[in-house]
């Protein structure tokens, strides 16, 4: 059977059972003292991944934000990250020049650095980042957790990166801003019961933490923080808002669920530093992802990204 025919979920389960080792989640946990070592990998390339006309300095800072992304997903500092280079020999040392500014501000800005790499000739343009960091044991936030009766939230906004598909100027889709230091803050508050970043989309997270927690959620789609320039290009090119902000992927925001009573002290958390946490639902032990919209129950899509998966 080809990998078409099943996606990127099911070759990720095949993978787990040959290997005897669960590479489902996104970032590893090892311990490490009283620390949590974490390690992810993310590969981007040119066919799949990155608009055309895209700026160099674009996809240099896009290859090291998806990878600090899964770091903070964890609640964790990062240390350093790792690029790996494949290219056409037929690129001017320009572009490079420009790649590598990216990849170094983007690293700046989250306070860690580029630490290594490699560099390949390549047909086409395909770069590997891989990212390291530590988190307190206490202080971790792990995909399982989530129990009924906590609350759903979600950091910053939805559908910008979708927005930016369908628009002339791609920087939304590759100057994403991963949530490190929402992350961290997250982490020290002890509130959080599940999280993980929505990068392939807000309804294939939903199912992928309920699946994993063995609950459900319930979503007031009226709540969902959408950005406005989703809303520009909804009006716009008449695409259900709906679609962009729930069943597209690309926006590295994240989505957590939390402890009721504690739910006012990690708002406040992030309040802080200045980002929105907003509630959008519930966890119930139905294991069924409801979205309410318009006062009316329906069933949440199970949809979103996913490689590999034949597209029409």
């Amino acid at each position: 059977m080809r990998l078409e025919h099943f996606g990127e979920r099911k070759a990720i389960k095949m993978i787990s059972k040959i290997t005897k080792t669960d590479v489902s989640d996104d970032c590893a946990v090892l311990p490490f003292g009283k620390k949590y070592f974490l390690f992810t990998t993310d590969m981007i390339n040119e066919e799949i991944h990155i608009p055309k006309n895209s700026k160099p300095y674009c996809i240099g800072w896009h290859v090291v934000a998806v990878n600090l992304s899964d770091i903070a997903a964890k609640g964790g500092r990062p240390l350093g990250v790792s690029v790996a280079l494949g290219m056409p020999k037929t690129y001017d040392a320009k572009f490079l020049k420009e790649l590598s500014k990216g990849m170094y501000d983007c690293a700046k800005k989250y306070k860690t650095k580029i630490v290594g790499g490699d560099t390949k000739e390549n047909s086409i343009l395909t770069l590997c980042g891989s990212a390291v960091g530590v988190v307190n044991k206490k202080n971790i936030m792990l995909r399982k957790g989530a129990k009924p009766g906590d609350v759903v939230c979600v950091t910053g906004t939805l559908g910008a990166s979708s927005a930016g598909l369908h628009s002339s100027n791609p920087k939304n889709v590759l100057m994403i801003n991963p949530r490190v230091k929402e992350g961290i803050a997250l982490g020290e508050t002890n509130a959080v019961t599940s999280c993980m970043d929505i990068s392939d989309g807000f309804a294939c997270s939903v199912y992928q933490l309920s699946s994993l927690n063995k609950i459900g959620f319930e979503i007031d789609y009226e709540l969902l923080p959408v950005d406005r320039s989703t809303k520009n290009v909804s009006r716009k090119l008449r695409i259900p808002l709906e679609e962009l902000c729930v069943y597209s992927g690309g926006d590295y925001e994240l989505l957590l669920t939390v402890k009721k009573s504690k739910l006012k002290t990690t708002i406040n958390a992030l309040k802080r530093i200045g980002t929105k946490l907003t509630p959008i639902g519930v966890v119930t032990k139905n294991q069924e992802n409801i979205l309410v919209k318009e006062n009316k129950k329906t069933v949440l899509e199970n949809r979103g990204w996913e490689h590999f998966r034949m597209r029409v």
